[in-house]
């Protein structure tokens, strides 16, 4: 697929046959991270296995990246941020460094990676649903003094334009409807559930 001068989508319709064409858009009966059920996954995982593409993305939303002012350090939760966080890095020609559940499940630096006082950091995650994990990073980042410049996702599904109050810049923005468990429709509840990614229940991106 040749996208080396790609466009992004400025329509539901759109952004739905962009993740359809990379075969991104799962339909069936979802248990996401947040313990929460969908009819709808985005497997962001058929996205960066072609990294031009993704690429094309990140510089189609430069001039946003460059409204959250100087970026020091580009941070990503392994390990679905990892892929986008470094080509993030990689195009803003920032430190790039990620982070990884410890024994108690708890997201830590790890590898000789710090955040030193005063630094302003970039978090990145392929996708933000809740922005769980972010809220872990953001915890410990102004636990050590850095300052959180905003937050970058290859696609937003919260619906939202910022997050906790950070400026969020997204390449795609598609939002479904999620149920908690007792709210499932009977339509959804008769497909059988799957629980995809790697996250545990209670963390989800």
């Amino acid at each position: 697929m040749q996208h080396s001068s790609l466009t992004l989508p400025d329509t539901r319709e759109a952004t739905l046959q962009l993740l359809k064409d990379y075969g991104a858009l799962e339909q069936g009966h979802f248990l996401l991270a947040s313990g929460r059920h969908s009819a709808f996954y985005v497997n962001k995982t058929r996205l960066v296995e072609w990294p031009h593409v993704v690429d094309a993305m990140i510089r189609n939303r430069l001039p946003q990246l460059a409204d959250l002012g100087g970026i020091d350090v580009v941070l990503s939760p392994a390990m679905g941020g990892v892929p986008v966080g470094q080509q993030v890095g990689l195009v803003l020609q920032a430190k790039t460094i990620y982070s990884e559940r410890g024994p108690d499940n708890a997201m830590l630096l790890k590898r000789g990676f710090e955040v030193r006082p005063g630094e302003r950091v970039l978090l990145v995650e392929d996708v933000i649903t809740t922005g769980g994990t972010l809220a872990e990073l953001r915890g410990f980042i102004e636990g050590r003094g850095g300052v959180i410049a905003g937050v970058f996702a290859l696609v937003n599904r919260s619906g939202l334009p910022a997050w906790q109050g950070v400026p969020l810049v997204s390449c795609l923005e598609i939002e479904f409807p999620t149920y908690a468990p007792d709210e499932v429709p009977p339509e959804l509840a008769a497909v059988p559930v799957t629980k995809p990614g790697t996250k545990q229940q209670g963390s989800d991106a």
